[in-house]
């Protein structure tokens, strides 16, 4: 067998550290609804529609300019019986945004100030666990044990800088220009148990599939099982599902990080989406010039992606679907995994030269039958990782 070094990239990782990856049945029946071939690519859509009255905007549709690549500080009140916030940013896509800081009434540090002076791409030491993203960020809080949401006012900053230069040899440079930002809660009686997410499915036409022909091809159809079962452990559900033809050229996506990546531009198509429910890409393949090594299998536009906004430039997950021989993750897992990304999961470990871990106390270090494990080949979930994806709007109940 030949001998592969398998990655993942979500959002910092591609730049910093290459992630390895080898790539109760829910019986609720689907609502198949074939949508338009393609999407107009550009800006964040208008509509700001939620599934379901239990996420409120605390903050919408805040425009704001990056001096000395800082934006801020704003100010948000949290209500009572918030179970979840999340702080998005859809900013230039020449560079990558984050917060500088986030702090609460009682002068707790979600996102500890000044962080950003040591690594501004991963937050390791906040106790609200956040990384960078290129172009679209967002944050959810709390993410682990170690986080706390407490009721009353909240403030902060957003930071925006640019990577210059090889891999290896990277220069960081102040960002320019505006940003948009919103905060939104999730408000319920008490955490939930369960949650339904719905998915629009784009079909590029890689390996044949179309919005038409997935609906009745038995190999997607049981990829969508696995990924039902995968997610009925941590009680959510698979709602509605929406087929959707996006544009042949972006069957192989050559370039994924870059303002001007065929990447950003396939999430960007979800602009003409007019429901709210997390994209999911399905493409032949994934590659990137500036890693020549390595296999991409999925890749997700953030932990956690932009929730409840679409055409944002990481709105969405893409799966390469085109057979790897070798490969340790099969097809259903990375869809999986991928969203388990864009809801808000961390790598349960990384490689293990890093030493990194998530935050969660019950994920185990090292552990490859956990679905969040750097492989992407294991399909375990564990109570807190449901939590932190039942937690986010895109889920509703």
């Amino acid at each position: 067998m030949n001998v592969f070094k398998w990655t993942r990239l979500v959002g910092f990782i591609a730049i910093t550290s290459l992630a390895t990856a080898c790539g109760s049945d829910d019986t609720t029946d689907p609502v198949d609804n074939p949508g338009e071939t393609g999407g107009e690519t550009g800006g964040g859509s208008t509509d700001t529609t939620n599934p379901n009255d239990s996420v409120v905007e605390l903050l919408p549709s805040q425009v704001a300019t990056l001096t000395q690549s800082v934006a801020g500080p704003f100010t948000f009140t949290v209500p009572e019986n918030a179970v979840s916030v999340t702080i998005s940013i859809n900013g230039p896509t020449e560079g990558y945004v984050t917060l500088a800081d986030w702090t609460d009434s009682t002068g707790f540090e979600l996102v500890e100030a000044g962080w950003t002076n040591q690594d501004p791409t991963l937050c390791l030491s906040c106790n609200n666990r956040i990384a960078s993203a290129e172009g679209a960020f967002a944050a959810i809080a709390p993410n682990n044990p170690s986080s706390q949401l407490t009721p009353g006012d909240h403030t902060f900053s957003v930071y925006g800088f640019k990577l210059e230069g090889g891999l290896f040899s990277q220069e960081l440079l102040p960002l320019d220009g505006t940003v948009e930002i919103r905060v939104q809660a999730k408000v319920l009686p008490e955490v939930p148990e369960t949650g339904i997410l719905d998915l629009n499915l784009h079909f590029t036409g890689a390996q044949g599939l179309t919005a038409e022909t997935a609906q009745t091809d038995s190999s997607f159809q049981a990829t969508l099982d696995t990924v039902r079962e995968i997610y009925a452990q941590v009680g959510i559900e698979i709602g509605e599902l929406t087929y959707i033809d996006a544009p042949s050229e972006f069957q192989v996506i050559e370039n994924v990080l870059g303002g001007d990546s065929d990447l950003m531009a396939l999430f960007a198509t979800s602009g003409s989406q007019s429901n709210q429910a997390l994209n999911v890409f399905f493409v032949d393949e994934l590659k990137n010039g500036d890693f020549a090594f390595g296999v991409i299998l999925g890749i997700a536009g953030g932990i956690p992606g932009p929730p409840l906004w679409q055409g944002t430039p990481k709105s969405g997950v893409a799966i390469a679907i085109k057979p790897v021989q070798g490969a340790p993750a099969q097809v259903e897992t990375t869809v999986a995994h991928e969203v388990g990304h864009f809801l808000g999961l961390f790598h349960t470990s990384e490689q293990s030269f890093t030493g990194i871990h998530d935050p969660l106390p019950d994920t185990p270090n090292n552990d490859a039958s956990y679905l969040m494990f750097n492989t992407g080949e294991g399909n375990r979930l564990s109570p807190w990782q449901g939590r932190v994806m039942r937690s986010n709007p895109w889920v509703r109940h």
